[in-house]
């Protein structure tokens, strides 16, 4: 794989953010269950916490209209560092859920700021050839520092359950530098809007163009609305995962670390750069349909180890499931992350990737509450089984997707040609 200078410098500047974010990922894999077993937080508490991150993306378009003004990105990674990553020093005089709660609030709202700003550094930096493998490499070490810093983080909080105040702080200011190393990296030729907008129009056109793009972009839109039902089917499992953890199968926190930072992120990590590979080369619909049917067999695992309670055997069972989230999940972090660009074309992705980030805040003012409210009336089961049906209808809908968008680029009789044309090329004369 060759590489330009800029995407050299730009890929080790994002190689080394990663490193640094990959602490702050391995807090988001353990909070909910912080909240349940040292600060006791309840099912419906729960239930707002784990809502936070989704619905923080609500902000993303307001923050993809704002990327979509300015000149540099700089100021944005820099707000990020030092307003939604060292609030998490504020850990170490947090002793109730509210007062977690609304430093969590912060980090989730600043965090829907990266996701579309990330995007334009890919998209502006990095050739179309090597983007999903260099995402993959990055992914890969976010992944494995985050792994080993769950796994300390539980045998730590094994011994002393209030240290989790020392691990978030700490977190906080590896988050810091992770977002001042982005800061550094230079978009060249970046294209934007020099005109500058007022706050009336920062309110409502990104309404406007989110309703605009999802109108004039029908693959985007039917892109969307699959991961619509993939994000029903992750959502719903949300408020039932801690409870059944730590209630159901008496988990410890290296335990539940184990699953939920360490096991859960195997594939992440090892399989991320293939996984990349293989979206450079693969229609983003059929990519999501391998991955949305590979995560519909987590929660079936779940509900199955779920009737081996007492067997001796369920928490295993429970870590086979995590490893095959994990699986699935190296696809999603690839697909969620990168794959707006594929339908961007020469558009400015933020605003694509913020429209893709903010319908998942939308679906979060619904579905983790369904979630709760279906875990105390009806309990895990009915849970898992909405979440496998979901999963796999999203799977389904995204493979007639692929059959629908590959009739004009990929139809079989365009394939036949193309090996014809391969084998019996014609050289024109004169």
């Amino acid at each position: 794989m060759k590489l330009g200078i800029i995407e050299k410098r730009t890929f080790w500047l994002l190689m080394l953010a990663s490193f640094f974010n990959g602490f702050v990922n391995g807090i988001f894999n353990i909070q909910d269950v912080v909240a349940k077993k040292a600060l006791l937080a309840l099912d419906w508490q729960i239930t707002i916490l784990v809502m936070l991150w989704p619905l923080s993306n609500l902000f993303s378009i307001w923050w993809g209209q704002a990327l979509k003004h300015s000149k540099s990105l700089s100021k944005f990674f820099i707000l990020t560092a030092f307003i939604g990553r060292l609030v998490l020093l504020f850990m170490l005089w947090t002793h109730s859920y509210y007062s977690y709660l609304i430093i969590m609030i912060f980090v989730f709202s600043f965090n829907s700021l990266l996701s579309p700003a990330q995007n334009a550094i890919y998209q502006n930096n990095i050739s179309v050839k090597n983007r999903g493998s260099l995402f993959g490499y990055t992914a890969s070490l976010l992944t494995l520092i985050a792994i080993i810093f769950s796994y300390s983080a539980g045998k730590l909080m094994d011994i002393n359950e209030d240290w989790f105040r020392y691990i978030f702080s700490f977190a906080g200011l590896m988050g810091c530098i992770s977002s001042l190393l982005m800061a550094m990296i230079k978009i060249e030729h970046r294209k934007y809007n020099a005109a500058k907008i007022k706050i009336r129009k920062l309110i409502v056109t990104p309404i406007k163009s989110t309703i605009s793009i999802l109108k004039k972009n029908k693959d985007f839109a039917i892109f969307q609305r699959n991961y619509f039902i993939y994000g029903i089917g992750f959502m719903i499992l949300l408020p039932s995962i801690p409870k059944f953890l730590v209630e159901y199968l008496n988990m410890d926190y290296s335990q539940t670390f184990i699953a939920k930072g360490v096991i859960s992120q195997l594939g992440i990590l090892f399989l991320a750069p293939i996984a990349g590979k293989i979206h450079d080369k693969k229609n983003p619909a059929f990519f999501t349909f391998i991955a949305f049917f590979i995560l519909g067999w987590f929660p079936l695992i779940l509900l199955i180890s779920n009737y081996l309670i007492g067997s001796g055997i369920e928490n295993y069972v429970v870590y086979f499931g995590y490893l095959i989230y994990g699986i699935g999940m190296s696809g999603i972090v690839i697909s969620w992350n990168i794959s707006s660009i594929c339908f961007a074309g020469d558009d400015d992705v933020s605003m694509y990737q913020s429209v893709h980030v903010t319908l998942t805040g939308l679906r979060a003012l619904i579905v983790p509450f369904l979630g709760y409210l279906l875990l105390k009336y009806y309990g895990v089961k009915i849970v898992f089984i909405i979440s496998v049906s979901m999963f796999w209808l999203a799977s389904i809908l995204s493979f007639k997707n692929y059959l629908r968008m590959s009739k004009s680029d990929f139809s079989y009789r365009n394939q036949f040609d193309r090996i014809l044309n391969y084998f019996f090329r014609i050289t024109p004369r004169g």
